[in-house]
């Protein structure tokens, strides 16, 4: 893997956590991120599949050049009550003083209920577990984050994993949609109010991935043919182009705090 040299970004003693990082994008951002975080960095990863977490550490492992820490949290965001002790393991013997950059990037989720159209979503503790695992969780993990690294002197960086489904409607996936503008404008807000942290919600695109096959049998034909079209294209990406493409946003570090880009430059908004 080669790595782009170090940057601001991915300076010397950097913290980063990526959260969903056992399979798909999250392993390949975390393999992406090795290569370019300097000496003294921590890279935290968490999950549900410990097994999963273990494979993504010897990928990030065998390709880095550098000396990286590499610490595995396993634990459900869906459950809000263990969120105090998820928390406390992911900025476990953390001092702001320890680095120079802090790196948050919330990349866990789920698709939901894909075989429920938006009006039949009557369940509220179901409604509930969904919006705790893609909402909830983001925004208290990253207000930890904030209490963990509550100054300026440590370049401090958060990046919400979107969707072009964040701003554009797809049948049976109103839990999904409505989750993913949710978290735009947490961050959108976020960055208003945090002038000193640079902010980015970042889409990835459709990405050949477990969850996109959940989301291509959701039983819409529309949906079917509409990606059975992108692929023929060759718009089904790759996890680890996407996750070189969000690196080098990173690392130019020319986007405006709180913008919402994706992997086609198709919007900057």
């Amino acid at each position: 893997m080669a790595s782009t040299g170090l940057s601001a970004m991915f300076g010397p003693a950097t913290f980063c956590a990526v959260t969903g990082g056992s399979r798909g994008l999250g392993r390949s951002i975390a393999v992406q991120l090795a290569g370019r975080l300097g000496e003294g960095s921590r890279l935290v990863l968490t999950g549900r599949s410990l097994q999963g977490l273990q494979e993504t550490k010897r990928q990030v492992e065998e390709g880095c050049p550098n000396q990286l820490e590499v610490k595995l949290v396993t634990g459900d965001m869906e459950d809000t009550t263990a969120y105090p002790a998820l928390f406390f393991d992911i900025f476990a013997d953390t001092q702001p003083g320890d680095f120079k950059n802090a790196l948050m990037i919330h990349n866990a989720g789920t698709v939901g209920d894909v075989s429920k159209r938006a009006a039949e979503h009557s369940d509220p503790q179901i409604l509930n577990k969904y919006y705790a695992t893609n909402l909830t969780s983001v925004i208290a993990l990253t207000a930890k984050f904030m209490e963990v690294f509550p100054c300026s002197d440590v370049r401090r960086t958060v990046v919400n994993i979107s969707s072009g489904a964040a701003i554009e409607p797809l049948a049976h996936h109103a839990l999904y949609c409505s989750g993913k503008a949710a978290r735009n404008m947490f961050f959108k807000v976020m960055a208003e109010e945090e002038p000193d942290v640079r902010v980015l919600s970042y889409s990835p695109g459709p990405l050949d991935t477990d969850m996109l096959q959940t989301v291509r049998s959701c039983g819409d034909k529309k949906i079917e043919d509409r990606f059975n079209a992108m692929e023929s294209k060759g718009l089904i990406l790759s996890p680890d182009h996407s996750a070189k493409h969000m690196c080098t946003l990173l690392d130019e570090d020319k986007f405006k705090s709180g913008a919402f880009l994706d992997v086609f430059d198709r919007f900057s908004l």
